[in-house]
């Protein structure tokens, strides 16, 4: 199996860009519709509720978490209907990712599609999370079980535990990483079958992926520049574009407001970029291991 640069995959995701801009723009377009349909559906049947418990968090030094927890509970049928729209969301995209990396022919529809594909995408992340929440779970309820001991030895100990279950999460997380490709490129819903893909890979991996999400970070900051200067020519009010991180979601005609219809139009625009940039890597490492040719990974779990 061949090597690869950590630093030239770390920027897969904007080469991906620059040779793909019209399949990127028609993604870009069609997130930036979603979002502002499911923020307009959010914010018309739960915007205050949801605007008192983001002022409750913000605005309070000391929250109190029976409060807190209160208010979200308010929120339940909002979240209860935004994890299936962010499944699916989130396949569609992550298919239409790795069907531009592993089969850049098929470029019907932008890359986009809605079927067993995406499904199966959606089926991974939710194992995967399911898998670094429990390996988490488990190093809390072991940092928690240390720290009772009391004094410095319990302290240190409790440390020590805490550390090595974040350090165990990201470790699985760079393991798993080619679950998607792999999935993707089998048809089959394949999560343990990257293990054998990224041994003794671990730290060009890591690398490859810290860099990509550092260049990811300074992306979203320098858009948000230009965001900020366009919303500042748009609404005239230099306070109002400084809120632009801190949305009022009280109501459409709060949310609504110039600056906050700039930020709606390039919301799409920086999750494309963002999640091209920090998850185009993988499967294009994962391509480049594997001498791009599809096919090659076995099925199965």
């Amino acid at each position: 199996m061949s090597r690869f640069s950590a630093s030239d995959a770390a920027f897969s995701g904007f080469r991906l860009v620059r040779e793909n801009l019209k399949a990127i723009a028609v993604w870009a377009a069609v997130m930036t519709v979603l979002s502002i349909v499911s923020n307009v559906l959010a914010i018309q049947y739960f915007g205050p509720k949801l605007e008192a418990l983001t002022s409750y968090i913000s605005d309070t030094n000391n929250p109190d978490p029976e409060e807190a927890l209160r208010r979200v509970a308010d929120l339940a049928p909002l979240v209860l209907w935004s994890l299936p729209y962010s499944l699916v969301v989130n396949g569609v995209i992550f298919a239409a990712l790795n069907r531009l990396v592993l089969r850049p022919q098929d470029s019907r529809f932008a890359y986009l599609r809605l079927g067993k594909d995406e499904l199966r995408q959606a089926a991974v992340w939710v194992v995967t999370s399911l898998i670094l929440m429990g390996v988490l779970f488990a190093g809390a309820l072991l940092t928690g079980f240390l720290g009772a001991m009391g004094g410095p030895t319990g302290g240190f100990l409790g440390m020590l535990s805490l550390l090595g279950s974040l350090c165990a999460v990201v470790y699985g997380a760079v393991r798993l990483s080619f679950a998607p490709a792999v999935t993707f490129e089998t048809g089959k819903l394949t999560i343990l079958k990257s293990l054998p893909e990224t041994k003794g890979l671990f730290w060009p991996l890591l690398g490859a992926y810290l860099l990509a999400t550092v260049m990811s970070i300074i992306v979203v900051l320098l858009i948000w520049t230009i965001v900020s200067a366009i919303g500042l020519i748009a609404s005239g009010d230099l306070s109002a574009t400084g809120q632009m991180m801190r949305t009022d979601t009280s109501s459409l005609q709060a949310y609504f407001t110039p600056a906050g219809i700039v930020q709606a139009l390039f919301s799409g625009l920086i999750s494309i970029l963002t999640t091209l940039i920090v998850f185009g890597p993988a499967p294009t490492i994962y391509r480049e291991l594997k001498g791009g040719s599809p096919g090659a990974a076995g099925g199965g779990w």
